[in-house]
């Protein structure tokens, strides 16, 4: 019998493409901004071009730092951590859903903005109650769509080669901060037994603690292979991360840490490519 650990490839995939969907009605522009991307790509000869590879060294090291910051924060000061979890998910939630309801969904022309406004304020902070207050398939569903939210906002800005660079680095990255940088001293008893303070960055699903930032990156990766690849490669990096998702449960059983990203984007970037070239 599969226990809540199975779930969030399941329910995140279910909210993910209600967004999709939202998105590939409007058919609204939105120009990519930084730090997504901060140098714009050609459209002769991006691969040579050094644009996709700043952008992916900026976002990286944004990540890097804000990271690092977080840790000495939540190793000195617990109850700020605490605080500053929840309300980044807060405003994460409560712009990126007023961006897909107002922008997006458009429903300023049937509704005032004032109303649009409200049920962002109402429907985020709900989300984040959920996600600081509850744990298992509760805050598992509030994380899920915060994630999609925002991540097919970027994943539908983000330029073609930006987006391989940054999947296949991240896939490393990953790898190396768990095993290696910062994140791995999560693992240690010490800090372990205070996961909870993280809630709203770290959301707890049954014997797992699983980052925000791994659900919005699975997001990104799926939503940027819609647009720019087209839906079998959707669909089959979608299908590799719920793969990778589970096979990186099974290492678990090993290991005390396993980094969330590396086997469930590589395997998503590389299907999402050999069903693109197969069509070809």
């Amino acid at each position: 019998m599969l226990g809540h650990e199975a779930l969030p490839p399941i329910i995140l995939t279910a909210i993910l493409w209600l967004f999709i969907l939202n998105l590939f009605r409007s058919g609204v522009e939105m120009e990519p901004v930084a730090p997504v991307v901060v140098v714009e790509e050609p459209a002769e000869a991006p691969a040579s071009s050094p644009a996709p590879y700043l952008n992916t060294l900026t976002l990286l090291s944004v990540i890097a730092v804000a990271g690092f910051i977080l840790f000495l924060i939540f190793k000195k000061f617990p109850r700020l951590i605490s605080l500053i979890s929840i309300s980044a998910f807060w405003i994460v939630s409560f712009l990126t859903l007023l961006v897909h309801l107002g922008y997006v969904g458009q429903l300023s022309i049937i509704m005032p903005e004032g109303a649009i406004l409200a049920i962002s304020l109402l429907s985020s902070t709900l989300l984040a109650f959920l996600v600081r207050k509850a744990s298992g398939p509760a805050a598992l569903a509030a994380a899920s769509v915060t994630a999609a939210a925002g991540g097919t906002i970027i994943g539908y800005m983000i330029p073609l080669f930006t987006f391989i660079a940054l999947t296949a680095s991240l896939a490393v990255f990953d790898l190396v901060m768990v095993k290696r940088g910062y994140l791995s001293l999560l693992s240690q008893e010490q800090y372990r037994d205070r996961i909870y303070q993280l809630r709203g960055l770290v959301v707890e699903v049954g014997n797992i603690n699983l980052g925000l930032g791994d659900l919005l990156f699975y997001t990104i990766t799926v939503t940027a292979a819609f647009f720019r690849l087209g839906l079998a490669s959707a669909i089959a990096s979608n299908i590799a991360i719920v793969a990778g998702y589970y096979l990186t449960l099974q290492l678990l059983k090993k290991w005390d840490t396993v980094p969330g990203l590396t086997i469930p984007l590589a395997l998503a970037l590389l299907s999402a490519f050999a069903v693109h070239y197969l069509q070809l």
